[in-house]
């Protein structure tokens, strides 16, 4: 009878798990786009909160890129979610919490610019289901325009073009710096 041995077959089946597609979460020091979000990330800005309150209009054909901490996800009739979200900036450079790139977390601010909301058709299966839904204190990258209107705090409502999800633990804010070195 011949013999299996089980540590080389292990290290090929790791190895190919490490090999099969990306992170999602996009683990790394920067910001870096998945393949479908490139064309989005490319065209867009991230204009100040302020400016595109004042003046929405002044962005309704700009590409906006913004990233947002969930505070209500409320379900259309129509199947779409309207998400209220607390506008973060982005850190460039984000938290890790060793020199391995696989312990860096996308990284906003813990200062909260303000309000905004979009409306958007959720993508089955993760972003729908389970715990790592879209959720209260998830964060969203919207890319997207101004439309003119603003929620019933008084924030833009941006248009979307394309959403980026990282559910709770999967992303960082700056008050985590205490723990975590750039």
């Amino acid at each position: 009878m011949k013999r299996i041995h089980a540590a080389p077959l292990l290290l090929l089946l790791l190895l190919a798990a490490l090999g099969c597609g990306g992170n999602p979460y996009g683990y790394a020091r920067y910001y870096v786009p998945l393949d479908e979000e490139e064309t989005c990330a490319a065209e867009a800005t991230e204009p100040p909160y302020t400016d595109v309150v004042r003046d929405p209009g002044s962005f309704a054909e700009a590409t906006i890129g913004w990233f947002g901490v969930v505070r209500e996800v409320v379900r259309e009739e129509d199947g779409s979610v309207l998400l209220r979200l607390s506008q973060r900036p982005h850190i460039d450079r984000h938290l890790c919490s060793a020199r391995d790139e696989s312990s860096c977390r996308v990284t906003v601010s813990e200062r909260d610019a303000g309000p905004f909301s979009v409306r958007v058709r959720l993508r089955p299966g993760a972003d729908t289901e389970g715990a790592n839904r879209v959720q209260r204190e998830s964060l969203i990258k919207v890319y997207g325009r101004a439309s003119g209107d603003y929620d019933s705090t008084g924030g833009p409502f941006l248009t979307v073009d394309y959403y980026r999800h990282w559910p709770r633990g999967q992303y960082l804010d700056t008050t985590a710096q205490a723990l975590m070195r750039r």
